[in-house]
């Protein structure tokens, strides 16, 4: 999920939709860049020799939250497994 959000903001396929529906509309826009800023891979390394360095996608550092990142993955990745499967029935339709 993480690599198709950053592929679909490469191609500038993620547009926030106005108006924004929120109580705090320059809020929101403000913990989404947050958010997305602290946003990244971390790295735990091993404690002993028996255990395996750890690399986990979070945002939670310094007690920031990343559940507006997860929801942005959740509708990319949503949107994209709709889109496929709107583009498989299409093509299997137009075979028949």
């Amino acid at each position: 999920m993480c690599q198709l959000v950053v592929l679909m903001l490469e191609e500038r396929r993620i547009h926030l939709r106005e108006p924004l529906v929120s109580r705090d509309h320059k809020g929101m826009r403000l913990r989404l860049r947050e958010q997305m800023e602290i946003y990244s891979y971390q790295y735990k390394t091993a404690q002993t020799t028996f255990q395996k360095d750890q690399i986990a996608i979070s945002g939670k550092v310094g007690g920031m939250k990343d559940d507006i990142c997860i929801c942005l993955q959740l509708a990319c990745y949503f949107t994209q497994l709709e889109r496929q499967r709107d583009g498989a029935l299409f093509k299997h339709a137009r075979l028949m």
